[in-house]
């Protein structure tokens, strides 16, 4: 077969199996993410060697990136006003408990084998969050609804937000030499805050722009506008990925904040959704697809001849998975759950190759060890969700 009829079958293959993990996951409650991680690892250098991680690392960046966003904006249509506002008090309290205790046992297990000491900060704080890409998609098919959906989308989304600023300031303290704390400080505000605004003035822009201008339903149009409002968020320093959370929420809540406001105003204006099934449908198949590439793209890069890399990400995937049995202290609802939703993924994936292009030292050592981990926690958290599943209460 020549180079183009191998793409096409690789891509349907990956699609077809996609679909029956998703099945299977919805059937029998196995997870789809450790089919799809075992076809990366089997289409990947190390087996038929049909994709090179090489060539991929040159679409990376933007696929990861609009993978990020993309399962932000859809993740947030099954977040309703009344769960974010009665679950962001734990989301938030959950994300910084686990952001900073995980940062900081990584980084100890890092320098521990010899990294240097701000190759260890970086690759702590890259990993130190857990992934929306495997929380969203894992949440949506268990059916886990209300509050605790809200509280681990939001600590999924807040937390691929830390890992991506800390873990760019770790690099720029080493670039540049030192960073002021004040300074973080405020770069992570205004990254929140700016992101925030934007996301919900975009939202009320678009609700406009498809009453008067776009009358007909046009959902690749809404994709195109998610990302431009990533890159314009971007571009006046905050993050694009808070913003196209806050730009979904806005969307799907457009009902209830209308009936608020006409009981305020006392103008009782009909309310309608700005998002219909179809669409919301649409856009479940858009995230199926990123979902499925994801993981697939995770196998394929995973460097088995590094033992050393092997070694450090397997230890720390199942310290990892004992932290997370610390999440008592700060949520009590579904803690069963919430102990086995610790997998690392697009956040970290995205960074790495940032600290390489910058010459952090043994960046590309770290990268290895961040894919371990990520294919580590993941099959760890696949397998404890598997395990566990009777035991979770919609609450």
């Amino acid at each position: 077969m020549d180079v183009n009829s191998i793409s096409l079958l690789t891509i349907g293959v990956i699609l077809f199996v996609g679909y029956f993990a998703e099945f299977v996951f919805k059937r029998f409650q196995v997870p789809d993410t450790l089919f799809l991680i075992a076809l990366g690892i089997i289409l990947g250098p190390f087996i038929l060697n049909v994709v090179s991680p090489t060539k991929l690392t040159l679409f990376a960046p933007v696929f990861t990136t609009f993978t990020l966003i993309f399962l932000l904006f859809e993740g947030s249509f099954s977040i309703n006003l009344r769960g974010l506002i009665m679950g962001a008090n734990e989301g938030i309290k959950l994300t910084l408990f686990n952001f900073v205790l995980s940062s900081v046992i990584i980084t100890i297990i890092c320098w521990m084998f010899g990294l240097e000491i701000i190759t260890s900060l970086f690759t702590g704080f890259a990993l130190g969050g857990v992934s929306s890409a495997f929380v969203i998609p894992m949440l949506q098919g268990l059916n886990i609804k209300s509050n605790l959906y809200s509280i681990l989308t939001l600590e999924s989304a807040l937390t691929d937000v830390f890992c991506i600023v800390f873990a760019l300031t770790t690099i720029e303290v080493y670039r540049l030499g030192g960073l002021a704390l004040q300074t973080l400080i405020s770069q992570i505000f205004a990254l929140f805050a700016v992101a925030a605004a934007l996301g919900i003035i975009a939202a009320y822009l678009w609700i406009n722009l498809q009453k008067h201008v776009f009358k007909e339903q046009n959902y690749m149009v809404t994709i195109a506008y998610l990302c431009i409002l990533y890159v314009v968020t971007e571009f006046v320093q905050g993050s694009g990925a808070i913003s196209a959370l806050f730009f979904g929420l806005t969307l799907n809540n457009t009902k209830r904040l209308q009936n608020i406001v006409s009981s305020i105003t006392n103008t009782h204006k009909k309310a309608k959704k700005a998002v219909s099934r179809n669409e919301e449908f649409f856009y479940k198949q858009i995230s199926f697809l990123l979902k499925t590439l994801f993981f697939v793209y995770i196998g394929i890069l995973i460097n088995f001849s590094n033992t050393k890399a092997i070694i450090i990400g397997l230890i720390i995937s199942v310290v990892l998975l004992g932290v997370r049995r610390f999440s008592h202290y700060v949520t009590k609802k579904n803690v069963d759950l919430v102990n086995n939703i610790f997998a690392r993924g697009l956040a970290a994936a995205a960074v790495g190759q940032v600290a390489i292009n910058h010459g952090l030292p043994n960046a590309t050592f770290a990268l290895e060890i961040v894919h371990v981990v990520i294919t580590g926690t993941i099959i760890l958290s696949s397998v404890m969700i598997f395990i566990g599943r009777k035991n979770y209460v919609n609450n």
